[in-house]
């Protein structure tokens, strides 16, 4: 794919859940809320809650057994624009792996008084439901994905095919097909390793600070910097797979930092600011 060769020559001048995962109740509460002028301009970690996963499935070095994985989704705060990056599950979401204490998507960004309809925007990495589950939780926001994983969802989350359609018919979802950039600097990958329409989403925040989210094209942040990708399991695309690996390999070394949906150490590169939300940036 040659969007990666050309996204290199920039930069000198940017996981494997197929199915929803089970709510287990009941859950923890955030109490409390406070006013969203207190919330920063940057970038935010958002955990709904932990599990574990097999290792066959991910970039891990071991084939067998499992290790605790998170489910995480991301929120950027620019003044008054809040972008998500993935959704979350909701309670609906039709369930197949546990999430231990885990606390609606709404709920937790509310604790830091983020209404869901302030949400005006939500980039999917892909279509399996703890990362898109959460997408009937905030009204307002138009949605970009690409029309492979739309589709998917809609065949999967047949509960919400309507709700989805009618989103689609009011012209709040924005179709990607190729890379993409959203504002300055901030752009969509398109990497189809992962499922047939998966992407990731790379920022330059700042001179000198770059992120790149991988969505579920790997799962551990060091073997993703080292270009370990997913098996032949956990993609629909092991040779697109591999070739974004790579371009991970190559923009970690030049100090992008990588961040995955499901790595706890994400949590480790900031500060909890409130219930469940880390301030990265």
């Amino acid at each position: 794919m040659k969007i990666f060769i050309l996204l290199v020559s920039v930069l000198s001048v940017y996981c494997g859940i197929s199915s929803s995962p089970k709510i287990k109740n009941p859950s923890p509460q955030i109490s409390g809320s406070v006013s969203p002028t207190e919330l920063q301009n940057g970038l935010y970690a958002i955990l709904l809650g932990k599990s574990f996963y097999p290792n066959r499935l991910t970039n891990s070095d071991k084939e067998e057994g499992e290790s605790e994985i998170a489910f995480l989704f991301y929120l950027i705060k620019l003044e008054k624009r809040y972008i998500l990056i993935d959704t979350g599950t909701s309670s609906i979401s039709t369930p197949e792996i546990t999430v231990h204490n885990w606390i609606s998507p709404d709920k937790i960004l509310g604790s830091a008084g983020i209404k869901p309809g302030m949400i005006g925007e939500i980039i999917l990495t892909h279509f399996h439901l703890d990362h898109s589950g959460g997408i009937g939780l905030f009204p307002n926001a138009k949605i970009y994905v690409t029309p492979e994983d739309w589709n998917s969802l809609k065949k999967t989350n047949q509960y919400a095919s309507l709700r989805l359609l009618a989103k689609e018919r009011s012209g709040k979802v924005q179709f990607v097909n190729s890379s993409l950039e959203v504002f300055q600097n901030f752009r969509i990958l398109l990497t189809r390793g992962h499922t047939q329409g998966s992407i990731a989403i790379e920022w330059l925040a700042s001179p000198g600070k770059k992120f790149l989210i991988t969505g579920d094209e790997c799962y551990w942040v060091e073997f993703c910097k080292q270009g370990q990708g997913l098996s032949s399991e956990g993609t629909f695309s092991l040779s697109n797979n591999k070739e974004f690996l790579d371009y991970v390999s190559v923009v970690s070394s030049s100090g992008t930092k990588i961040l995955t949906m499901h790595d706890p150490a994400v949590l480790s590169l900031g500060e909890e600011i409130f219930p469940r939300i880390y301030k990265l940036d």
